[in-house]
């Protein structure tokens, strides 16, 4: 190739610096660096290896790779100022009311993309340091995927970028496409998704539709075959989908912090759809409405568990999947499906959980009618997150539910309920707390009395704790309680003790005539009895 050539020829003209310069370090040490950083790149363009560069998908080029190739990278700098400086055409150009064409973008150009509404930045350089740490810091989606100037996309290259593309428009951003002038890479992203957005362009109607506006675009003859076989590909493959069913207010809006993180990994492998609920969407509905009949779908929950508990609602008992992004507080129902990880990085878990698509059936509790896929619970727990408001989850996150906690130890009052445990008599019992669990996490220490339940083995998990005057004996019974969650994790037998007893079973009824408050998957409600069942395999899910 043409690149290819250039560069043998200048790590030759490197090669002969470093023959003349020896015997004199002061130069043969900077020519021996032009060399290594000449040699490196020549081999990735004879290779096709991009990846030399080791830019990720958020623009970043390791500090070690820039100082290994400082030589190269500085050139190409200049270069490519000097040319953009002397383009004949503007640095940026619209080619379709949501799509532009770009060269090389650089700080100075955020007022340009503000006042054409620009949101979303495709970058398809290996060899510049990404856009990105300006584009977050404006709000802007970025993504990059690195080619070799001059070189064409990879399969897998095309159909993300045009997955993402289509994603960011459906989301009603307008996209920039750039490259290092806009000529070749860049032209050739934007020929493709033109390609597939209007199926009744010819390749030569999309070259047209973009050089009528950008004249300096052009394709060389490998590229230009490229295009032809990858976009013939591209329109006979049918691409899996997902539908994001998202809450943008859960976890105080972290829908908007990880967004740019959720589309650029999901459209590596899914097109997606999106939904995006309000305060008074009733999401079950809507996700029925959804579904076809003909085909399994992958409803994927973007929210906290009661977005979760929604969309499970609406596809438990059918053939359709339930996934979650886990982007609320607590993500009780993430942690128990994808480990402890999700407490450091709980995007990238779940995108990984969905590329690998393994599905799992999960047994759901049945309360009043109402699909339960976690916790009832009375006493602390239902105490808890009663104290543990809006405002202070916003404010403090998971520590609200601390605090919540504490209080609740402190200050908790007997609990007078009449139980039904399966089939057998009613009885009446004083509790600090009753927990009925189908799946809990660990850091759920109520419903551990018999170590985290399993929610695949078609029992409830049935943890209580009579109730003691004293706050220093409730204490001692939640480290009771504790030891049983441990004791259970060693032997796989609780230890038996006087104020915390645990069991399974199939079904239980709670009844109060004096009503009493309880908390559901996080929710508080109330009710004068509760009918609780468990439905075993019920429920589809990713994990």
């Amino acid at each position: 190739m043409k690149m290819t050539k250039y560069y043998v020829l200048l790590l030759l003209i490197a090669a002969c610096f470093v023959w003349f310069s020896q015997g004199h370090w002061f130069l043969l040490i900077p020519s021996l660096w032009i060399f290594t950083a000449i040699a490196s790149v020549t081999f990735a363009y004879t290779m096709n290896y991009p990846a030399l560069f080791r830019k990720s998908v958020t623009g970043q080029i390791p500090w070690w790779i820039k100082l290994i190739l400082l030589p190269y990278l500085v050139g190409a700098q200049l270069y490519n100022s000097f040319m953009r400086l002397h383009d004949s055409v503007p640095a940026i150009q619209q080619i379709t009311p949501n799509l532009y064409l770009a060269a090389r973008l650089f700080p100075s150009d955020i007022e340009a993309l503000k006042a054409e509404g620009v949101t979303a930045i495709l970058d398809v350089t290996s060899e510049f340091d990404g856009f990105n740490w300006s584009a977050q810091h404006e709000g802007l989606y970025y993504l990059n995927i690195p080619i070799l100037d001059h070189f064409s996309p990879t399969e897998a290259q095309l159909q993300h970028a045009v997955r993402w593309i289509s994603a960011q428009h459906k989301l009603k951003q307008k996209v920039v496409v750039h490259c290092a002038l806009g000529r070749g890479r860049s032209f050739f992203m934007t020929c493709a998704y033109l390609l597939m957005s209007e199926p009744d362009l010819t390749v030569r109607d999309a070259i047209e539709k973009v050089q009528t506006v950008r004249t300096t675009a052009r394709l060389n003859a490998k590229q230009m075959k490229s295009l032809l076989t990858l976009s013939k590909d591209m329109s006979e493959r049918i691409n899996p989908k997902l539908h994001l069913i998202v809450n943008p207010v859960s976890g105080s809006g972290k829908w908007q912090q990880h967004a740019n993180q959720i589309v650029g990994q999901l459209t590596r492998q899914y097109e997606l759809e999106f939904f995006f609920t309000e305060p008074e969407t009733h999401v079950t509905d809507v996700v029925k409405s959804m579904q076809q009949q003909d085909q399994a779908m992958t409803f994927v929950a973007c929210g906290g568990d009661g977005t979760v508990a929604e969309v499970a609602t609406a596809v438990k008992n059918s053939q359709h999947r339930l996934a979650i992004l886990p982007l609320g507080t607590a993500n009780a129902l993430a942690h128990v499906l994808f480990g402890v990880g999700t407490k450091i990085d709980p995007i990238t878990q779940a995108c990984d959980a969905l590329f690998k698509h393994q599905e799992k059936r999960m047994d759901t509790m049945l309360c009043n009618q109402k699909t339960v896929l976690l916790v009832i619970a009375v006493g602390f727990e239902e105490q808890m997150i009663d104290q543990a408001d809006r405002a202070q989850k916003d404010q403090l996150g998971q520590l609200a539910y601390i605090q919540g906690f504490i209080n609740a130890v402190i200050n908790n009052k007997a609990q007078d309920l009449k139980v039904r445990i399966d089939d057998g008599e009613q009885q009446d019992f004083s509790y600090c707390s009753l927990a009925v669990a189908n799946a809990a996490p660990s850091t759920t220490v109520l419903a551990q009395g018999g170590g985290e339940p399993d929610w695949q083995d078609g029992l409830l998990d049935i943890t209580q704790i009579e109730h003691d005057p004293s706050a220093v004996h409730r204490l001692l019974s939640l480290v009771e309680l504790i030891n049983n969650s441990l004791s259970n994790a060693i032997s796989g037998e609780a230890s038996p003790n006087y104020r915390v007893s645990h069991c399974q079973a199939k079904k239980i009824q709670l009844f109060s005539d004096a009503g009493f408050k309880y908390s559901i998957d996080g929710e508080i409600a109330q009710a004068t009895q509760l009918d609780i069942e468990v439905l075993p395999a019920s429920l589809r899910v990713i994990c």
